[in-house]
């Protein structure tokens, strides 16, 4: 008799579970064998292609009935072999393997059967197999974001699945943004994301519990969830445990160093002070900094060791003279602002353990993550940290009746960068000239009243503060009561909570020999504000669904109904004139006390159903319904249905295909579908049809005091109802060369009627805004397509290369701006994102000047030079203007770039082989153009602008093929206007993640007690192709945003 173990009978019914009966497959008895000629032991062990140990492959002499299956190492042993004897080993999913045992332990690497392994998918309220697919859906799983150094999901998922488009933060604390195929709406909106079937912001989750992701893109997959996925659908899968399953604890520790990908930087004190003079000539005819100015200057720069950054001007002709008649300094200093406000790298530290396994009946899986997250700047206390739990149990308690809870806490604390009363987010802008120091040789913070010293403001002016906990709570039952039956029944409970707490603390400012100046405008008066958000949500799901397969029909039918609440509450209070600077409380002030609250709430209530029907498993078709109801349209109008059908033919398994190209194609579908969606996720407020009054406070006083003030509402309209969204879809899946080859396209159009906006215009006299009405239409056209290719070669390299490329394009169809004014918005026929403007060159002489068109339309009837932007008069009509502005009428106006990106599209490489592995991923935009940035040009405005470095590149008589013109402080309405010498090509390609990992050999770990260890290395941002200039990152809209972050990570992951 074979002898098998308790242990190995467990591992068995894992076995059994997964493969089918291993008795069946592989003819394993439990009587008595055959007479052996010798009596030896064969062992050995089962990897994977990536070193991990399979559990429950079955091993048995070929011919024989003397098998096994491997045990929880991947381990084998069989008695009574003799030497030649074919050993077979099979797993599902894997290709069979015969070795011919020669007496020695064997080591068996199992090679993935891509050509009988099914790929499944989670879909709406189901999962399916993606040969079945009828829909267009796009998926991953969680390789794309192991073993990287990301705080977010977004950041994850950029530029893995075509036309998912996401727009990533690298600020602590803010998280990305999705879109799915480009504009949906001219009023915004976001894709519904379901965490496990459960709405939830997807920045919250740990990406290291996800399991896989789906996108539903077009109507058929999405309608099953009615108004709310009219922008597409986000399934995130989490984690769980597995049956007869080992417990097993994983640790993922990693520590990254983040530094900008670019920053802009400024011009050093000798090019700012020529610049100026420059300008001061060619504006008014002098010289800004006189030459006492220009010799201090010059020495600070070339000696800043013997020479002080500040002085008092004598020269009543200095700049800055006044200044210090009025007891100020005089600055000369050389400061590298961005240098001085930035660190070259920052730590973010990453901890993460899961248990997991499972039993006969049970299964559960816990995670605990924490993430803490520093910050780019020197200055203040900017920084984040993110605590998350996760718990999930499922117990059958009968064959029939299984019940699971889901549970997660999330917590994150933000400190955040402070700011003053006028800045916002702008923390390091354009007050930080070059010649101002960070401090005055006494200590003193510089600024003196006449700019804003950011590094005193983030040190100094007080302290922001976010807490967040949000509380999840999930139950669920489904029951079987017979075979093909299935009912799921679920309820979730959410309770989110926010604190802000901001400090601004006033601080002093000091001239020259530390005289008391002012205090700092800007953060007087001093002030302390909280507020508190508290929001809970309720979801309820009953669905079953039915299914049964009559010869070569296949039906399936699923009902279900939805309900969900959701009910925010927020209250804030402030007050200004702390008595003691260092003390934010409210109790302790003496200025006005500002109370304000709001109390909100929607529902929505919604039946759905899904009708698959399968012919010879070749016929595919499939009809989503679902009809909603929503509390956030007037109650004649708040119903609506959303239906969808799609067909498939898998033309692979057609023999008119089939054998003339001799089963090349191991898949062939082609796909169609068409449905209609609502939309309520509208980003104008919950109740568009209910005018609201508004109260404030004004900002000037009446009798020594402040007064309050209401205002009223605006016009609504109370017939105001759903925009409607209809897409069609066609698309092609294909597998070949043994499914190493894999394929799917897709072309799709989508229109939204209906779109709110601003309806007939009204007398001016009202002095209100016209009501919106369901007035607009839009249609977006786009294809996408992706490509994979997976294989093993005999040496046991194992690996894939992918590739998706996607487009879409935006049309406005319908609005109310009959003269197709360009000064209005939106006007038919216009693609969304499209820029108009002039084309442009430089004067490149007097004679140009006087021989060009009248261009004062343009310039502001400047006094031209050479080096000045000359504007072409492209109707030749002697004058160079836009017309009356309109379509029709735009003058020398044309449409010159378009803001959108287009090809998006993303690259990567994983390989595997004897315990090293590599992944390399690419991602980037193939044509967006881009409007340069006023901070590039701020300096043409005003001499109190600070130029950039790249503005370095301005004309003068020497630097005739310069990029910018002329400088002068006059030039701004030139300059500012968009016109092609000064737009910007967007596209880039950037290295997105590059990683490197070692698995330790099992032996070695073995005898640690470790069943698995990984040392890996990460890069993320590492290398960019872009056309912007000098600091401009093309991710994104202006050099002064947060800059997106270059990482290098070393990490460990343990698995015992």
């Amino acid at each position: 008799m074979i002898n098998i173990s308790k242990k190995a009978g467990t591992l068995l019914l894992l076995g059994g579970m997964v493969s089918g009966t291993v008795a069946a497959a592989t003819g394993i008895g439990f009587g008595k064998t055959g007479v052996m000629q010798q009596s030896s032991s064969c062992k050995g062990i089962v990897k994977d292609a990536l070193g991990e140990t399979i559990i429950g492959a079955s091993v048995v002499v070929k011919g024989t009935n003397n098998g096994t299956i491997t045990g929880m190492d991947g381990e084998f042993e069989l008695p009574n072999v003799e030497k030649g004897a074919i050993i077979q080993i099979s797993f599902v999913g894997y290709s069979t393997q015969e070795v011919v045992w020669k007496g020695e332990p064997i080591r068996i690497t199992m090679k993935e059967d891509t050509k009988t392994l099914k790929e499944v998918v989670v879909v709406g309220y189901a999962t399916v197999k993606k040969e079945n697919l009828t829909g267009a859906v796009s998926a991953v799983d969680d390789k794309v974001l192991a073993d990287r150094p990301i705080v977010n999901l977004g950041q994850g998922l950029q530029g893995t699945i075509p036309n998912l488009n996401v727009t990533t933060s690298s600020q602590p604390g803010k998280g990305s943004s999705f879109n799915v195929r480009g504009a949906t709406s001219i009023n915004g909106g976001s894709p519904l994301v379901l965490v496990d079937g459960v709405e939830m912001d997807p920045n919250l989750i740990n990406p290291q519990d996800v399991a896989s992701v789906s996108v539903l893109k077009d109507a058929a997959s999405a309608s099953i969830y009615g108004a709310r996925a009219a922008y597409g659908v986000i399934l995130i899968t989490t984690k769980g445990g597995k049956k007869n399953m080992p417990t097993q604890i994983s640790l993922d520790a990693s520590v990254s160093f983040n530094s900008p990908t670019t920053r802009p930087s400024y011009m050093n004190s000798m090019q700012y002070a020529t610049w100026m003079n420059t300008a001061g000539m060619n504006t008014k005819g002098k010289n800004i900094f006189s030459q006492e100015e220009m010799e201090h200057i010059e020495a600070y720069f070339n000696d800043p060791v013997n020479n002080s950054p500040v002085f008092i001007a004598t020269d009543p002709d200095s700049w800055q003279y006044q200044n210090c008649q009025a007891g100020k300094y005089a600055y000369v200093g050389n400061t590298d602002w961005m240098k001085e406000m930035y660190k070259k790298n920052y730590p973010l530290q990453k901890y993460n353990v899961n248990i997991n396994g499972g039993g006969e009946k049970a299964t559960y899986y816990t995670s605990v993550g924490y993430t803490d997250q520093g910050s780019l700047l020197r200055y203040g206390n900017e920084g984040f940290r993110k605590f998350n739990v996760m718990n999930t149990i499922s117990y059958d308690i009968k064959d029939w009746l299984n019940v699971s809870v889901k549970s997660s806490f999330i917590r994150t604390e933000l400190d955040g960068i402070t700011q003053d009363n006028a800045h916002g987010a702008m923390w390091i802008g354009s007050d930080t000239q070059p010649l101002m120091p960070v401090k005055h040789p006494d200590g003193h913070w510089s600024g003196q009243g006449n700019y804003t010293n950011f590094a005193a403001v983030l040190e100094e002016g007080g302290s922001r503060r976010t807490v967040k906990d949000d509380f999840w709570n999930t139950l669920a039952v489904k029951l079987k009561p017979f075979d093909g039956l299935t009912i799921n029944m679920d309820y979730t409970f959410n309770y989110y909570s926010e604190h802000n707490k901001n400090h601004v603390r006033s601080f002093d400012e000091y001239g020259a020999d530390g005289k008391f100046l002012q205090t700092f405008q800007w953060t007087n008066p001093n002030s302390v504000y909280e507020g508190q958000n508290n929001d809970t949500y309720n979801a309820f799901n009953l669905f079953g669904d039915y299914e049964k397969t009559l010869g070569k029909h296949y039906f399936k039918v699923m009902l279900g109904f939805n309900q969900e609440t959701k009910h925010t509450r927020f209250f804030s209070a402030s007050r200004e004139e702390l008595i003691s600077n260092n003390l934010p409380s409210m109790s302790n002030a003496t200025g006005e006390k500002y109370v304000s609250n709001a109390d909100d709430s929607w529902a929505t209530r919604s039946g759905f159903f899904r009708v698959n029907y399968a012919f010879a498993d070749k016929y595919l078709l499939e009809v989503n319904g679902r009809y909603d109801l929503s509390s956030k349209f007037p109650k004649n109008n708040r119903s609506v249905f959303s239906p969808s059908f799609s067909l498939g033919w898998k033309l692979s398994e057609e023999s008119w295909i089939k054998n003339p190209t001799n089963g090349f194609f191991d898949e062939l579908k082609i796909r169609a579908s068409y449905g209609s969606l609502a939309n309520q996720a509208l980003d104008n407020g919950w109740y568009s049809y209910i005018s609201n009054y508004g109260s404030g406070t004004m900002n000037y006083l009446l009798g020594g005091k402040r007064e309050q003030f209401v205002q009223p509402g605006k016009l609504v309209n109370p017939i105001v109802t759903w925009e409607k969204v209809t897409q069609w879809d066609l698309g092609l899946d294909f597998a070949i060369l043994d499914s190493r080859l894999k394929g799917t396209f897709d072309y799709y159009q989508r229109a939204t009627t209906g779109m709110l906006s601003a309806g007939k215009l009204l007398p001016n006299i009202l002095g209100i805004a016209e009501p919106e009405e369901n007035a607009a239409n839009l249609v977006t056209r786009g294809w996408e397509l992706a490509l994979t290719w997976n294989d093993q070669l005999a040496n046991g390299l194992h690996y894939s290369v992918g590739f998706n490329l996607s487009d879409s394009r935006a049309e406005i169809t319908k609005y109310d701006n009959p003269s197709k004014s360009l000064s209005a918005q939106y006007y038919e026929g216009m693609i969304l994102g499209e820029i108009w403007g002039y084309e442009s060159r430089l004067f490149q002489s007097a004679d140009e000047i006087a021989q060009a068109p009248d261009q004062s339309k343009l310039d502001g009837a400047i006094d031209k030079k050479p080096g000045d932007i000359q504007f072409i008069d492209l109707n030749h009509d002697g004058v160079v203007d836009y017309g009356k502005n309109t379509v029709d009428d735009s003058g020398d106006k044309k449409i010159i770039g378009n803001e959108n990106a287009r090809f998006r599209y993303g690259f990567n490489v994983s390989a595997d082989w004897k315990g090293f592995d590599l992944g390399i991923f690419f991602q980037g935009v193939g044509k967006r153009d881009l409007r340069l940035p006023g901070s590039f040009t701020w300096q043409y405005g005003s001499e109190g602008q600070f130029p950039m470095a790249a503005a370095n590149d301005y004309w003068t008589e020497n630097n005739r093929g310069a990029w910018l013109p002329v400088a002068r402080f006059n030039g701004n309405t030139a300059i500012n206007q968009a016109q092609t010498l000064y737009l910007l090509n967007a596209a880039y390609l950037r290295l997105k993640s590059l990683s490197f990992g070692y698995t330790l050999p099992v032996k070695l770990t073995q005898n640690w007690g470790i069943q698995k260890c990984r040392i890996y290395f990460t890069g993320e941002n590492i290398l960019t192709l872009k056309h912007t200039p000098e600091g401009f990152d093309p991710e994104l809209n202006n050099p002064y945003d947060y800059p997106q972050q270059k990482s290098f990570s070393v990490g460990i992951n343990v698995v015992f």
